[in-house]
């Protein structure tokens, strides 16, 4: 079977990924994520694994002037984003290897996408060089399941590398940010919020 988080699944459900975006979870950690953003005014905004951009449409009525950046590694989830975002710079990328220059973003997100990054620290690293000096970045993302709840999905393939909150304050800060806030939100979902150390 086909890696739940793989590429390919998600090209294949691009079509109909918004119709039920509550059962992926991503409703809730996009409301959570504006929820800590009342404070900021970005210019520039980067969503890192922005699929269909309903984050990204959210952000845009909220600061319709900020400049919008999305990537995501499925090209049929930007190409649904590019539907609703004709404005917007969506590409088909990785964190890993972000499109933008060094310390031009004000705000970069990730919510239920960091799971699937195929190697975090970099996508990290890469997020740290992006920030602008006064930026922030906002994560939201699944902790793992329980024991035997991973014992099942793995027979469905591999499951997305989730951690618990000391790990990825870990990771987040070992690419060279400070974590300024980070604990659990509805649904269970982490969220972290950092700025340049």
């Amino acid at each position: 079977m086909a890696d739940p988080g793989s590429v390919a699944n998600f090209n294949r459900i691009a079509d109909r990924y918004d119709r039920h975006p509550g059962q992926f979870g991503c409703r809730r950690a996009d409301e959570d994520v504006l929820d800590a953003l009342d404070d900021v005014a970005p210019r520039t905004v980067l969503d890192i694994g922005c699929g269909t951009g309903r984050l990204l449409h959210r952000v845009a009525g909220r600061w319709p002037a900020a400049e919008l950046t999305g990537i995501d590694p499925a090209s049929e989830m930007i190409r649904v984003a590019r539907a609703k975002l004709p404005a917007a710079t969506l590409l088909t990328g990785t964190a890993e290897h972000l499109p933008v220059g060094d310390g031009t973003i004000d705000l970069v997100l990730s919510t239920t996408s960091f799971g699937h990054w195929s190697d975090q620290p970099a996508g990290l690293r890469e997020v740290a060089r992006a920030l602008a000096p006064h930026g922030r970045f906002v994560l939201a993302e699944h902790t793992p399941p329980p024991v035997w709840s991973r014992r099942l999905l793995r027979l469905f393939g591999d499951l997305p590398a989730h951690h618990d909150q000391p790990t990825t304050r870990r990771l987040v800060e070992g690419a060279g940010l400070r974590v300024v806030r980070a604990g659990r939100v509805r649904g269970g979902l982490l969220l972290v919020v950092a700025v340049p150390a």
